[in-house]
């Protein structure tokens, strides 16, 4: 497989074939400017944050650290490059790294364990009661960015002092421990709450005591009350100066505990020695803990529990997090802070950013903002359901976007439909913010929550009206009546009986072709539901044809959700269906024109083989000005990610030769897989290059049969390209993921 092929596709996160001639692919940009309160936003297309976790890394391997952001929104990762500029924040969304990065599942830090001056991750790893699954960096500059499970479920001896005893350090994944040098002797520590949630354990790394180095992960639990400070398990009081002597790890497995907490350190008084900022689920600020101790001997005296209450401090309804690090590019550590929990917390205003105006081990903290990224993307809260529609008839496509909603205290979200009119050209997009509460739906009280907008001129009148699914699966209709650009009225709540049962994301199109628009409608269950329109262009009367529309269910294995958000669209004279999904991927089925009552064939589950958090809601259009079709993706982030439609030369000449187009199923897969669309040239054996997403060629075997399967049992969880060639040198590709249950 040549380089360039390769990075080709890296850079494409989706192709699909438009002929035997050609291939289009989607790579993701973020030039296309939004302008909003007459600023131009800085990373439009990054996609949202919600309840993010932050850390340092060099990403691009040029010696400043660059950031990660895990939101659990759906486990979300997004990355940023720093651009360095000294005393300022200026991180610019570089996703293309997103995928040279494991996946994680609840939490994550990056810290250098090894130092070699790169930034490893710790993360969560599923055990008996939780634990941490580390990643060694491993990168070079020759071969990018990598990582290499290096444990599963670190482990530590718990019997001090005696015959080695080694158990699971015990974390979970809502809980976020403190990993830090606690005792300064150069190799990291942890702290975490033990299992009944009451005191903290240090778990102590005694590589360079042991070795001389620092790269070793030998724990020992050192403290099961470090500290002398103990937490109320019914809330998030803090009693200082206990006794709490030490308790046998099993005797509190199975004892009651808040649902959790999170640690990080912080050095505020010059002492040399860790202080400590908790965070907890059923608190609303963060605390401050002093260490009047020393670096080996703990001791918290000092109890701040307004963190900073010298500042602005800290609200934000509960369960807030911090994480400590160069924010700003002037050498001392600064803060952000935000929830660790998806619900119920804010969701658009939900990054707070301390500046470091004191030093790193004298830290004094002074509020910057409350949306740190936020500020300079499209954010709309919880839920982002991108629509195009020239709403005002100039030509070129206008942005919609419906939410689930912003958060407030009162727990009632408003839901509304965003408005980002075109004011570029229809070759040259360019958008501005109009409204967040495009028809007054809020405004008006009109109780739509999670609307979704789809628009056709229902009425026969000549403008385009608006039909809005919402989260209890009906439909309502706005007739656009003769006046301003946005003057859309409420004509019909629940319209014509539709329900669907929860979450409708409707569509309206022509899906038999009979010169009448239909109704295509997603729901919560994953599944799609066809209404043909029985009645006439000018007065549609929709009917239930089905409601498991070409066999379509986007819900992944074992769950009862799957939200389904439907797209249709006319490829070349032949009709193509992505379908968003609950588990963040889009799927691609074809095989519909003349089998609108047989099953479609999928033939992608992962269409965007980035993963972009939870319920990813897909639409195209045209906003360049070439013939080639754009890609716009929400997601429960609350934001929108772009993908332009390009063709590259190199593209199409491999595009000729490619013969039989394969798939990958199951994608992903865990311990295998296997290979179908094999056509009856194929000329067996078959020979498979495994290429990993930097361009690094993992191994390469031969297949005999068509149903023979392929192991995976020596890959890490990521995406990879295949690179096949027959007996006769007739070459293919395949793109599959590997999501192994036991490196989640």
């Amino acid at each position: 497989m040549s380089k360039r092929f390769i990075l080709l596709f890296i850079t494409a996160f989706s192709a699909y074939r438009l002929s035997a001639q050609t291939q289009l692919q989607f790579i993701r940009v973020d030039s296309v400017p939004v302008i909003a309160a007459a600023d131009t936003l800085v990373n439009p297309w990054a996609g949202g944050l919600n309840f993010c976790q932050h850390s340092p890394i060099d990403l691009d391997l040029d010696g400043t650290d660059d950031l990660f952001i895990l939101d659990r929104s759906g486990n979300r990762i997004s990355t940023y490059i720093n651009e360095g500029i000294p005393g300022q924040v200026s991180y610019k969304a570089a996703p293309q790294y997103v995928g040279l990065l494991p996946e994680i599942d609840g939490w994550a830090i990056l810290r250098d364990y090894n130092c070699d001056g790169m930034m490893d991750i710790f993360t969560y790893g599923a055990g008996p009661f939780g634990g941490i699954d580390l990643y060694k960096n491993i990168s070079t500059i020759q071969n990018g960015l990598q990582f290499q499970l290096v444990q599963h479920l670190l482990q530590a001896n718990v019997t001090p002092n005696s015959t080695n005893v080694y158990d699971d350090i015990k974390v979970t994944s809502v809980d976020i421990p403190a990993i830090r040098d606690i005792d300064n002797d150069n190799d990291l520590d942890i702290l975490t709450f033990n299992v009944g949630g009451t005191t903290v354990q240090w778990y102590r790394n005694l590589s360079e005591e042991t070795y001389g180095v620092c790269d070793s992960l030998n724990y020992r639990l050192e403290e099961e009350c470090w500290g002398f400070f103990q937490e109320n398990t019914l809330n998030s009081s803090i009693t200082l100066n206990t006794t709490c002597s030490p308790v046998p790890i099993a005797a509190n497995q199975n004892g009651d505990r808040h649902a959790g907490s999170c640690l990080e350190c912080i050095n505020t008084d010059g002492d040399n020695d860790q202080d400590l900022i908790v965070g907890d689920i059923s608190n609303a600020r963060i605390v401050y803990l002093g260490n009047s101790g020393t670096s080996s001997a703990a001791n918290m005296t000092v109890y701040d529990a307004s963190f900073p209450s010298y500042d602005t401090s800290l609200y934000m309804n509960l369960f807030s997090c911090a994480f400590h690090f160069d924010v700003n590019n002037d050498g001392k550590k600064d803060m952000i802070i935000s929830p660790n929990v998806s619900q119920t917390v804010e969701n658009f205003n939900s990054n707070w950013y301390y500046k470091n105006v004191g030093a790193n081990d004298s830290v004094v903290l002074q509020f910057q903002q409350r949306n740190f990224m936020q500020d300079g993307m499209i954010d709309c809260g919880e839920g982002a359901v991108p629509r195009w529609f020239d709403y005002d008839s100039d030509g070129d496509l206008d942005l919609f976007i419906g939410n689930y909603g912003y958060y407030r205290p009162s727990g009632i979200y408003p839901s509304k439909i965003a408005l980002y009119k075109n004011t570029g050209t229809t070759s040259d997009a360019e958008y501005t913010f109009i409204t967040d509460d495009f028809a007054n739906i809020y405004a008006n009280s009109l109780n739509i929550i999670s609307p979704v907008p789809t628009f056709y001129d229902l009425d026969g009148d000549g403008d385009k009206d608006m039909i809005v699914g919402d989260v209890v699966g009906k439909l309502h209709y706005f007739r656009k009546d003769p006046g301003p650009a946005d003057n859309f009225v409420l004509a019909a709540a629940n319209y014509q009986g539709i329900d669907v049962g929860s979450n409708a994301a409707p569509q309206l199109i022509d899906v038999d072709r009979d010169g009448k628009v239909d109704l295509l409608i997603g729901e919560q269950s994953g599944n799609l539901d066809y209404f043909r329109n029985t009645g006439t262009a000018a007065v549609p009367v929709f009917t239930l044809i089905s409601n498991t529309f070409g066999g379509v269910d986007v819900k992944a294995p074992n769950l009862i959700s799957g939200f389904s958000i439907p797209y249709l669209w006319d490829n070349n004279g032949v009709f193509a269906l992505l379908v968003g999904s609950e588990r963040g991927y889009i799927y691609r089925y074809d095989n519909i024109d003349g089998n609108l009552a047989g099953n479609f064939t999928l033939t992608d589950s992962t269409y965007v083989t980035t993963h972009e958090g939870l319920r990813v809601a897909p639409w195209m259009g045209f906003i360049n000005g070439d013939t080639l079709i754009d890609l716009i993706v929400g997601n429960y982030a609350g934001g929108v990610v772009l993908f332009n439609g390009d063709i590259s030369s190199d593209v199409q000449t491999i595009s000729q030769s490619i013969s039989p187009v394969l798939n990958v199923y199951p994608n992903p897969a865990n311990s295998a897989f296997y290979i179908s669309g094999w056509n009856d040239a194929t000329r067996f054996p078959v020979e498979l290059t495994i290429v990993g997403l930097s361009g690094q060629v993992i191994r390469t075997e031969k297949l005999y049969s068509r149903e023979q399967a392929v192991s995976t049992g020596d890959l890490s969880a990521g995406c990879y390209f295949g690179n096949l060639t027959d007996a006769e040198g007739v070459p293919s590709s395949i793109r599959f993921i590997v999501a192994k249950s036991d490196e989640r």
